[in-house]
């Protein structure tokens, strides 16, 4: 598998990538893929920063049905999704948990979806394979994320 070749893993479903000059090619998806269904989790991601202090996150991620996000936000930083492959429901909801807007997101749209800082949200995967390019602003912190009704949520 060519990820551990171009990628340092740290153990939590997560590979850095030994540099920023990486070429994203149907061998690579293919192993993100194959890492994603060994998983518990059903995620694997393939960061494209170096380690998690640097300020411009992109982050290549693999999803496996049943995978369903748990509703959260980014208290500090807005997201912008770009469908790869695939097919996953994204929803919104509002202060109260209740769903507000819900959308498909198709790898072969070429469409772009964002997520202002703070907005509860949430991913179904609803294809066999789902690979989504996520872009953000770090570092990554452990607050960076908060799950609906925890801290505050």
């Amino acid at each position: 598998m060519r990820l551990s070749e171009i990628a340092v893993e740290t153990g939590k479903q997560i590979f850095y990538s030994k540099s920023w000059n990486l070429r994203i090619d149907e061998e690579l998806i293919s192993d993100l893929i194959a890492e994603a269904r060994e998983n518990q989790s059903r995620k694997e991601r393939l960061c494209l920063h170096p380690k998690p202090e640097e300020i411009m996150q992109v982050t290549y991620l693999a999803l496996i049905p049943p995978y369903e996000e748990k509703v959260h936000c980014h208290p500090h930083r807005p997201e912008v999704l770009i469908p790869i492959l695939g097919e996953a429901e994204s929803r919104t909801f509002d202060d109260h948990g209740k769903l507000s807007k819900s959308q498909t997101m198709r790898g072969d749209s070429r469409n772009v979806f964002f997520t202002n800082e703070g907005k509860w949200h949430s991913l179904k995967v609803l294809s066999p394979e789902y690979i989504v390019t996520e872009i953000g602003e770090g570092p990554f912190h452990a607050d960076s994320t908060v799950f609906f009704g925890e801290k505050g949520g």
